[in-house]
């Protein structure tokens, strides 16, 4: 692409109440995950293993959920700061470049920070991009 702008369609009336309702949805979903990932964590390290299969197998289920956590811990931040960003209305602007991200963009992932085109760059760029 050239960097000029990309076509947005302006966030319409009722798209920033929808927005929040789903954010503040997906932030009560992701805290019930990580509550039930630390329930989960802890009965696993009370129980007691009976041999080393037991021990292999509690270590491997440890590391997924630590995984699993990790990832919705990643989400909520965005999710929440999606939900600042809301509050402050920047919602729907990108945070890297300042242009708005387009409707369709910001109602398919309202967590999202970036418009497409930063999203991309960032990607090129790769993980310390």
């Amino acid at each position: 692409m050239n960097g000029t702008r990309t076509s947005e369609s302006p966030l319409r009336p009722g798209d920033l109440e929808e927005a929040a309702a789903r954010l503040s949805a997906e932030a009560d979903r992701l805290r019930s995950e990580l509550a039930r990932a630390r329930e989960a964590e802890s009965a696993l390290r009370a129980d007691c293993d009976l041999d080393a299969a037991d021990t292999g197998a509690k270590a491997m289920t440890l590391n997924e959920l630590r995984t699993r956590a990790e990832s919705d811990e990643a989400l909520l931040e965005r999710t929440v700061a999606a939900l600042d960003r809301l509050g402050g209305g920047s919602f729907g602007i990108c945070t890297r470049c300042g242009r708005p991200q387009g409707r369709e963009r910001a109602m398919a992932l309202p967590h999202a920070e970036l418009c497409v085109l930063c999203a991309e760059a960032r990607e090129a760029a790769g993980p310390d991009g």
